[in-house]
């Protein structure tokens, strides 16, 4: 019995230090950085919150935020990154460190653990689960997508929570390097697409313990980031093509057609003919517009005696231009006659005795309204020195009133009292 007890024991310490060197080299196979001095990546551990820390998404949408204990907060050392999906994302955090170019740097993650997939495991095992990786971009940038950036592989299992696969190793090559942890959560949709009745239900991700850290390397230039290929195709320079030389080339002679006549060649008599008959012409139009002045004047005669007759004064009418004919031109073309245009002649305006008496009213008018202000004036002046007369006498009538309340009267009642005394 004691017997059996001590192989026991013996068995149980055995297994002990099998468990405990597999964790030994399970610590050196996969280091825990976030929590080595070597560490360079500041708030690996999510102490501060997200400070430093920023989002990204690639497809669908996420909230992410931190848990700084609690029920909630599935790490064992919390606080700890926490990220919820109510259906899909693609997408994660990144961070942005100051480093050597040249240098080496290796960078993981300890703890990716999430919540999901629990109501249909048929569902996680047809469509794959969710995808996690690492990555560091060693020129700096922000863009997950770009090609700088080296992840290490993705990790689609689901039954351990430290798989020692997501970790990476680069050269700087700038003075900045870009740490990235990208979540591919789509598994639903692929789930829909194979025809799996998914009840709802939202994924939740705690991460903690990212490490960065220098493993070595040396300085190197400066390399510029990869960029695709340029598609334009280049244009060959110019070349100085000499021009031809220029080259006097004949015109020709406009040719007559037969029998036009030229004006050197035209006879002398058909000119005159021409002037002759363009002359006739011209004063048959002088007619026709002399005859269609006559009842314009009359017209405008009788208009001028109206407004003479309302108005008193006499307004001159406006001067008009003839119009000159054009001078006849010598083509040898047949010349068709001009169309006779009526223009008005000037003609002085016709004065009336009316306009004489009137102007004789204006003038007697002016005169007396020119003798009105006179009359006016000598008014006044005979009110002005008839009110200082009365004024002059009303203060001489007030001087004698209070001369007599001051003496005259006094005097007078005391001959009475005198007269009075004497009589009795």
């Amino acid at each position: 019995m004691k017997r059996s007890f001590f192989l026991k024991l013996v068995l149980l310490l055995a297994l002990i230090v099998v468990f405990q060197a597999s964790i030994t080299s399970l610590a050196q196979d996969f280091p825990d950085v976030c929590q080595q001095p070597e560490n360079i990546l500041p708030n690996c551990n999510f102490d501060r919150g997200l400070d430093g820390w920023h989002s990204f998404l690639e497809a669908g949408s996420a909230q992410f935020g931190y848990l700084q204990g609690g029920g909630e907060c599935h790490a064992p050392l919390c606080p700890a990154a926490h990220i919820v999906s109510e259906d899909h994302f693609v997408g994660g955090i990144y961070q942005q460190v100051s480093v050597t170019p040249g240098n080496n740097y290796y960078a993981n993650i300890v703890w990716l653990v999430f919540d999901s997939l629990v109501n249909d495991r048929a569902a996680h095992d047809a469509t794959g689960g969710i995808g996690r990786r690492i990555g560091i971009d060693p020129f700096g940038g922000t863009d997950s997508r770009s090609p700088n950036v080296v992840w290490s592989e993705d990790n689609w299992r689901n039954d351990c929570k430290i798989c020692n696969v997501e970790h990476v190793t680069i050269t700087a090559q700038a003075n900045t390097i870009t740490v990235f942890l990208r979540i591919d959560d789509t598994w639903k949709l692929r789930a829909r697409e194979k025809g799996f009745p998914l009840p709802p239900s939202k994924d939740q991700f705690w991460l903690d313990d990212i490490g960065l850290k220098q493993v070595g390397g040396e300085a190197i230039p400066l390399q510029a980031p990869t960029e695709p290929p340029s598609t334009d195709t280049p244009v060959p320079p110019p070349t100085d093509t000499p021009a031809p030389a220029p080259t006097d080339t004949p015109v020709p002679e406009p040719i007559a057609p037969a029998g036009t006549p030229t004006p050197e060649n035209e006879p002398a008599e058909e000119r005159e003919q021409l002037v002759a008959e363009a002359d006739e012409r011209a004063e048959e139009g002088e007619q026709l517009a002399a005859e269609a002045d006559e009842p314009a004047e009359e017209e405008e005669a009788a208009e001028q005696l109206v407004a003479q007759a309302v108005s008193p004064v006499e307004t001159p009418a406006a001067a008009q231009i003839d119009t000159p004919a054009p001078p006849p031109t010598l083509t040898p073309t047949p010349v068709q006659s001009p169309t006779p245009t009526a223009t008005r002649r000037p003609r002085a305006a016709p004065t009336l005795a009316l306009a004489s008496s009137q102007q004789r009213f204006q003038v007697a008018g002016e005169s007396s309204s020119s003798e009105l202000p006179v009359m006016i004036g000598a008014v006044g002046a005979s009110i002005c020195m008839g009110g200082t007369a009365l004024l002059m006498v009303g203060v001489m009538m007030g001087g004698l009133v209070w001369l007599y309340r001051l003496g005259w009267g006094q005097k007078g009642k005391e001959e009475n009292d005198v007269t009075d005394d004497a009589g009795i």
